[in-house]
């Protein structure tokens, strides 16, 4: 009885003290909780968006998300919306950040299904869930191209209109991953 109390201080004290996101579950493995970001110029995105679209900056954007809305859900579970582009061209994308603490996960999921997104498995990236949206395409341009993913407790959404596969989204979507480990 003694050993398993000690286990379990052990662990407290472990996972109160860990200041790089790591806590212990209850079997005892470690994992490493991704936090959403505090700003939007985050250099490695902002690299990734320049690269698809030469020029792309951070937009400033004065949100006014409307009910039930993914933006709505997003900023009310501690997150933050971010539009990079060029705005004088009205060409970019939005990248959503949220704390999936309150689940806002599952209570959003059903949403994207009914709006024709398909479950993903993003190749080399571990994510605990995946769904795309790939509609609208031209000669040009995919006209809606969004992915919604799960991963160590923070929900991503990377909308763009530019985007045409996977392929081309990847690098944007690593960097968004990359952002939450800061």
């Amino acid at each position: 009885m003694k050993l398993r109390i000690a286990l379990i201080l052990s662990t407290i004290l472990l996972t109160s003290c860990s200041s790089s996101g790591a806590r212990i579950s209850s079997d005892g493995i470690e994992t490493v909780a991704g936090h959403v970001p505090t700003n939007c110029e985050i250099a490695e995105v902002i690299s990734e968006f320049s690269a698809q679209v030469p020029g792309s900056k951070f937009v400033p954007t004065d949100w006014q998300p409307s009910h039930n809305t993914d933006l709505e859900a997003a900023i009310n579970n501690q997150g933050i919306a971010c539009t990079y582009g060029i705005q004088v061209a009205e060409i970019g994308g939005t990248i959503l950040w949220a704390s999936n603490s309150k689940n806002v996960w599952d209570e959003r999921k059903q949403s994207w299904i009914d709006a024709g997104e398909t479950p993903i498995d993003l190749p080399s990236i571990e994510e605990t869930s995946a769904y795309v949206l790939q509609e609208g395409t031209s000669a040009d341009e995919l006209h809606v191209w969004r992915i919604n993913l799960l991963i160590r407790g923070v929900w991503i959404q990377v909308g763009a209109s530019f985007l045409q596969n996977l392929d081309e989204a990847l690098p944007i979507i690593k960097a968004s991953i990359a952002a939450i480990d800061k």
